[in-house]
């Protein structure tokens, strides 16, 4: 009888919004539940949307959070978790969906393939679901799609052409109207016989971007094969401003090209999926799950009624795709953003292309969305194994908060707080400003697997955002991104001419990036760094953060980009990068407003030598000499002792060991060089690559894990290479060295472009051509530790380095270092 009474009281309970005794109302859900049980720990609703419609009931007036736990396992949504206005936690407390402590609780777009049998080449096959996905899931980890290079013999086809179609009353702004079929012929005639040629996709790598393009068909065409790319997206890829597709990387999204161990393809026409399985793997008792889902969770409310005080305590996001790259391609713009197909028009500046209304982009969707939310947080969740970007906190959302997250294993980016559109540089309704959100000890970490440009935390125009204590690390490119638009959407006019100017600023303002520890991001593209911003920004302060090991893309560091204005950066400690600061502000003059002070940027490192230390060369490890007459004479001899562990490697394996001037194609520079195994030496006597004089040897003269001396000499008619005081090579020039004001960078080049990534010491430079026997006697000198026989050269000696003085500052880079990054409680938590 009593046991009977308490389950009316808490069925009561459950429908009519009565509480038990003074305790608050707590709903349970575990995956065996039931959604006509009451929602209790002995009697749990199944599903997140029956939880939903109990919390409805009772959540009119509030007094206090009412909590949704989640009991272990994995909750499959067979369509997205929606919370709206009338989801909210009233008089100041929250609904509360949460796992129980220590429960792992996975909420998941995904569903599991069953069914396989063995097929073809000791591949397997199994019925997929009737919905396209882009990712797979084996035993928990991303498999990856069938995969190859790109066709034999390409060549550019056809012609890429289209035209914009003005809208009404917009002079030369408007749609794109693809005029004509283009592509690619290839020698690969078997190419005509694949399966779903129409679903193969090209991709491309250029500097900051990962382009894909979608294949409409392939023709057979005499001996080989004609490749029709789908439009508009090829176009897109072709024709934008800023980087464009030439010809591709990969080819991807074929059965043909399955032949690695986890690699899969999906059939779509078919429905059926193929995988080559990894060693080991049983496919008898696998576990593979496909996302079928694009959005797992969507908090959504509006501007005259927002949702409000939701917090998500403890849930795995995972298993959510994007297929708008199937589709459309991933023409990518910058950061994941792409092209409109309207709005649209021809730059006419040099950098020509077509570009959008005021760098208006379309961004790639997270697979967890907040729109028009307040107060909606998210703490100790992970995002993981998901084909977007992680999170979206959009349109109107403001004093959010993400914190103690874990994001990794998602193909785009992991958060990204505010847009680029119209309503987000200047909003008609000033509501719609995504506003002091907070993005706190986080840890991002192996994202940007599927697009290449993804970022750690990318802010579009935003207010009083603050990014604080994070960890960002092994990402392809920026760890953190702030600001959009070049300067075309602040008040003025900018350096990119636009048909429409703004008379007033634009959201962006008072953002806070301050005590991160962002490293070993810069890893595939380039023209990034750990800190990225555009654009005005007043009020915004990046301050204490730890940036290091970025590359080999660059600059690396903290990088104000084009119009950045009124940014102050202090406190920072930048090193290991190509360049720890790095300022581009194309024809617009505001480096003057960003107050740049007290930071550290560079850190020294130091070896033994072969006469004491030497400089240990790497990212952020050079030495700068200023501008000097003696260093910079008609004739000269510039020296120094080397040491690689490896030779110098990648597209370009010339590493500076000493610059003058910048690079070599600008006046007045000298450069000694180690090319790969080769010695080599530059002189620009005018300025421009026509006047840039190049030598090296040929002999591969440079041995590895030994000290040797290299130098370079030229006497104002010939230019000579010497390797261990033994002349490598020669070249007759016969013109005067020009001289003038630059200064030298040892360990480096003095653009930042490359670092010598090796050991220097005994740095000489005379203001006269060196014999090869006084090179020998060199030589020997530093060779012989009692300066016997006699010493080296010093006639005409103008400049001697041997970094006997280089002390490194590892006090202050470890008290920026102690500050930064996760803080104590959360660095125990994210690295469990």
């Amino acid at each position: 009888m009593r046991l009977t009474l308490r389950w009316l009281v808490v069925l009561c309970s459950a429908v009519a919004g009565c509480t038990w005794g003074a305790q608050p109302r707590v709903f349970t859900v575990a995956p065996g539940g039931a959604d006509t049980n009451p929602g209790i720990p002995e009697a749990p609703f199944r599903t997140l949307e029956r939880a939903r419609q109990a919390v409805r009931e009772i959540n009119r007036d509030m007094t206090a959070d009412i909590p949704v736990e989640l009991t272990m396992g994995t909750y499959t949504l067979t369509k997205p978790f929606r919370l709206g206005p009338e989801d909210s936690g009233t008089n100041g407390h929250c609904v509360v969906y949460r796992a129980l402590p220590g429960a792992t609780v996975v909420v998941s777009g995904g569903r599991r393939i069953t069914g396989w049998t063995p097929d073809a080449g000791g591949r397997y096959k199994a019925p997929a679901p009737p919905v396209p996905f882009r990712q797979l899931y084996v035993n928990g980890t991303r498999a990856r799609r069938a995969r190859g290079p790109a066709p034999a013999g390409l060549a550019p086809w056809g012609e890429i052409r289209a035209e914009i179609r003005p809208t009404q009353g917009r002079n030369g702004i408007g749609a794109l109207n693809v005029l004509a079929e283009a592509g690619y012929a290839s020698t690969d005639a078997g190419l005509a016989q694949w399966r779903n040629p129409g679903d193969l996709e090209l991709g491309y790598y250029d500097q900051w971007t990962h382009m894909i393009c979608r294949v409409e068909r392939v023709l057979p065409e005499g001996n080989g094969v004609r490749l029709v790319m789908a439009q508009p997206g090829f176009f897109l890829a072709c024709r934008k401003g800023g980087t464009q597709a030439g010809m591709p990387n990969y080819l991807e999204n074929a059965l043909e090209l399955l032949d690695e161990p986890g690699e899969w393809y999906l059939d779509r026409p078919a429905a059926m999926l193929y995988y080559l399985p990894r060693p080991g793997e049983d496919m008898a008792s696998v576990q593979i799950v496909a996302p079928v889902l694009e959005t797992l969770v969507a908090v959504q409310g509006t501007l005259d009624n927002p949702v409000h005080d939701v917090r998500f305590e403890g849930l795995t996001f995972a298993h959510a795709t994007w297929n708008r790259p199937s589709e459309l391609g991933h023409p990518d713009v910058q950061a994941n953003f792409i092209l409109p197909l309207d709005d649209l028009y021809q730059r006419p500046e040099n950098e020509r292309g077509i570009v959008s209304l005021n760098a208006e982009c379309l961004r790639s969707p997270a697979n967890v969305l907040v729109e028009a939310g307040q107060r909606i947080h998210f703490e100790r969740c992970r995002f993981t194994a998901l084909g977007g970007a992680g999170l979206d906190l959009q349109v109107g959302t403001t004093d959010s908060l993400v914190r103690g997250c874990r994001f990794d294993a998602i193909s785009g980016s992991a958060v990204q707080v505010g847009d680029v559109t119209r309503e987000d540089h200047h909003p008609t309704d000033p509501r719609r400003t995504v506003a002091r959100n907070r993005i706190a000890n986080n840890l991002i970490t192996g994202i940007g697997v599927d697009y290449e440009d993804s970022i750690g935390v990318f802010c579009g125009y935003t207010e009083g955002t603050v990014i604080e204590h994070n960890e960002i690390a092994n990402l392809p490119y920026t760890g953190i991104s702030v600001g959009w638009g070049w300067g075309i959407t602040d008040a003025g006019t900018s350096a990119y001419s636009s048909p429409v100017v703004f008379d007033t600023p634009t959201a962006c303002r008072g953002n806070l990036i301050q005590f991160n520890h962002i490293h070993h991001v810069m890893q595939r593209r380039n023209d990034g760094g750990g800190i990225y911003t555009l654009s005005r920004q007043p009020g915004t302060l990046i301050r204490g953060n730890h940036i290091h090991d970025n590359g080999p893309g660059g600059p690396g560091g903290i990088y104000l980009d084009e119009g950045s204005s009124e940014i102050e950066v202090t406190g920072n400690a930048v090193y290991a990068v190509a360049r720890p600061m790095n300022y581009n502000n194309y024809a617009q003059n505001r480096i003057a407003s960003c107050n740049e002070h007290d930071n550290r940027f560079g850190a020294l490192a130091t070896a033994p030598g072969i006469a004491g230390q030497c400089l240990r060369a790497q990212p952020g490890s050079t030495v700068e000499v200023p501008y000097a007459p003696e260093l910079d004479t008609p004739a000269l001899t510039v020296e120094a002792w080397v040491r690689f562990e490896q030779y110098p490697s990648g597209w370009d394996p010339r590493r500076w060991a000493v610059c003058k001037a910048g690079n070599e194609w600008e006046n007045t520079n000298y450069s000694l060089i180690v090319d790969k195994a080769e010695v080599s030496a530059c002189l620009n006597l005018g300025g421009g690559r026509e006047n840039d004089h190049e030598l090296a040897s040929t002999s591969s003269p440079v041995p590895l894990a030994t000290w040797v001396p290299i130098a370079f000499t030229y006497d104002g008619q010939t230019l000579r290479v010497y390797c261990d005081g033994r002349e490598v090579g020669a070249k007759a020039i016969g013109k005067p060295r020009i001289t003038g004001p630059a200064g030298i960078r040892l360990g480096g080049r003095l653009d930042g472009y490359s670092v010598f990534e090796g050991d220097l010491d005994e740095v000489r430079i005379y203001r006269r051509a060196l014999s090869a026997e006084e090179l020998q006697r060199n030589a020997k000198a530093v060779r012989n530790a009692a300066g016997q026989p006699a010493g080296v050269v010093t006639e005409g000696l103008a400049g001697y380095w041997g970094f006997e003085d280089l002390r490194p500052d590892t006090a202050a880079l470890a008290a920026v270092a102690a500050a930064a990054g996760l803080e104590a409680p959360y660095r125990k938590l994210l690295d469990e």
